[in-house]
């Protein structure tokens, strides 16, 4: 009951805590009670506080960009096809082994 009790205390202090934070962020749209310097401090805060330090911008641009795209060069390779000849299966069918002569089979006798 005890370890309970003790998980609601802290989601409830790290929900209010949370709710804090957004609030200060969104306050400045809505009250004018804070002067500019104060909003703008409370901003990069909460900036800093959700960077890493690998989260440098800097430091993505170069990890994105390719050596190769300094030197970018496009090959354009086409192929056109050239029917030379058109006649070449015609011509090889009348290559083809053709029987002419055909053996006489003889016919078989008659059932006597």
């Amino acid at each position: 009951m005890k370890t309970g009790k003790t998980r609601i205390l802290i989601t409830t202090l790290f929900m209010f805590i949370f709710v804090i934070k957004m609030g200060i962020s969104v306050a400045p749209l809505f009250l004018k009670l804070f002067n500019s310097k104060a909003v703008n401090a409370a901003i990069m805060q909460l900036e800093q506080e959700g960077k890493d330090e690998k989260d440098n911008p800097e430091k993505d641009f170069l990890k994105d960009k390719k050596f190769f795209d300094e030197d970018l060069v496009i090959h354009c390779y086409t192929l056109t096809p050239i029917i030379i000849e058109t006649n070449i299966l015609h011509n090889q069918e009348h290559s083809l082994f053709v029987q002419v002569y055909h053996p006489v089979v003889p016919t078989p006798p008659p059932n006597a």
